[in-house]
């Protein structure tokens, strides 16, 4: 066990580079930072925003607009005298985005039962999409149609709630997970289970990109600056040297992918703002409480595990890819197939249900080591310890014969001269 230690201090002290560090430390300060300044802009955008109104009408139903825009917590400029253009350049000046014109006749046409048309012109200064997004246009025209449908309803059946007639039933929704229900709303679940498991699948796709590069590119300088002679002409096991690279590259995977979950999860916070505060967030985090939609111990347990052998499979891969390196340059070429195998359970498990899709699909989709980690904290929050368990174990057996394929490559003197060359044809003849 000494030569193996030995062989991983060499392969760590290979990976741990400015090269490594620099851009693993500059990513997580992009991620706080990102957080910070989107999550700034977020409360901005949730702030009470300004409208400009331009009420040419004049007459108590149009002077009641204001007031409904101020109770939808909208910060209203009221114009009376005054032309369009001049409102929209006035408001252009002030960085407002939203202008209604409120246009003669608007009393009229309402007791007259007509449609009265309000124009909004919408400003933009930019395609951001938090500023698209922002909607200052459609909550003040529902407000305004609140409003007025409930005047209208009102004088229609007085006496009678007009929430009652626009809306005559009440629906108390429940959710149920396994033997377990919880009254909340389906769309509020299912939006805070996709919030905490979407990260997962995209850190994990970083993190075996980023470690699969990394040995695959450290076998290939060592065929190309002869050191792996050297190297393999040492009183060691061929497979004790390939366990050691990969365990220092599985150290330093994990080791990234902790500081790109954490770093990640603050950057979701900050954009999210929160989905867990205030009165409405306690009863949703009661509910998922109830649901049992949370992770315990041996959750997140075993949802490491998962991670980690997902991460070992993908560089048992690169390892046996890179042997057939020429160079550095044929790196990224070599390690497409794993990039394939690892974008195909990556896409489908974030818009499928793999249980429901066809059984053919399923299988070729399981087959892939890697969707088992994609789909683990799905099936943890659904309480099925079985998937995940048989994952594992196929994650396992998954590596164990690519380590035994990659131990018998490094175990012949081919590894030397092993190259996977594609033959190129002259641009000019």
């Amino acid at each position: 066990m000494r030569k193996f230690f030995v062989l991983v201090r060499k392969e760590i002290r290979e990976l741990l580079t400015p090269q490594t560090i620099i851009p693993l430390f500059f990513t997580v300060l992009l991620f706080l930072f990102m957080g910070q300044v989107i999550g700034a802009e977020g409360e901005k955008m949730s702030a009470r925003q300004s409208i400009s109104v331009l009420d040419l009408d004049v007459t108590p139903a149009s002077e009641a607009i204001p007031t409904v825009l101020e109770q939808a917590n909208l910060k209203v400029e009221l114009y009376h005298d005054a032309s369009v253009d001049a409102v929209i350049e006035t408001t252009k000046k002030a960085r407002g985005t939203v202008v209604l014109v409120l246009p003669e006749g608007f009393e009229k046409d309402l007791a007259a039962s007509k449609l009265p048309q309000i124009e909004a012109y919408n400003i933009l200064s930019g395609f951001s999409f938090a500023r698209l997004q922002a909607g200052v246009t459609g909550v003040a025209l529902a407000s305004i149609n609140e409003s007025l449908s409930n005047k209208v309803l009102s004088s229609v059946a007085p006496g009678t709630d007009p929430q009652i007639l626009k809306n005559p039933i009440k629906v108390k929704e429940h959710v149920i997970v396994g033997d377990k229900m919880a009254v909340t709303s389906l769309a509020e679940v299912t939006g805070f289970v996709m919030a905490q498991t979407t990260f997962i699948p995209i850190i994990l796709f970083i993190v075996i990109i980023l470690a699969a590069t990394m040995i695959a590119t450290a076998i290939a300088t060592e065929k190309e600056n002869k050191t792996l002679e050297t190297l393999l002409s040492a009183p060691v096991r061929r497979t004790t040297l390939v366990l050691a690279k990969m365990f220092a590259a599985g150290m330093f995977a994990l080791v990234a992918a902790v500081v790109y979950l954490f770093s990640f999860r603050y950057y979701m916070e900050s954009v999210t703002g929160g989905a867990l505060t205030g009165a409405g967030g306690a009863a949703m985090s009661q509910a998922i409480r109830e649901l049992g939609l949370v992770l315990n111990p041996a959750g997140y347990t075993l949802l490491g595990v998962s991670l980690f052998f997902s991460i070992l499979c993908a560089l048992v891969i690169a390892v046996t890819l890179g042997a057939f390196a020429e160079d550095v340059k044929s790196v990224q070429a070599l390690i497409t197939p794993l990039m394939i195998m690892i974008l195909i359970p990556y896409v489908l498990a974030m818009f499928l249900d793999i249980n429901t899709v066809s059984p053919v699909l399923r299988y070729v989709v399981l087959a892939i080591p890697f969707s088992h980690s994609f789909l683990a904290a799905p099936n943890l929050f659904f309480g099925d310890y079985r998937a995940v368990l048989y994952g594992i174990a196929y994650e396992i057996a998954f590596f164990a014969v690519f380590l035994y394929i990659a131990g018998r490559l490094f175990s012949s003197d081919k590894i030397l001269t092993m190259k996977l060359r594609i033959k190129k044809r002259p641009v000019l003849k």
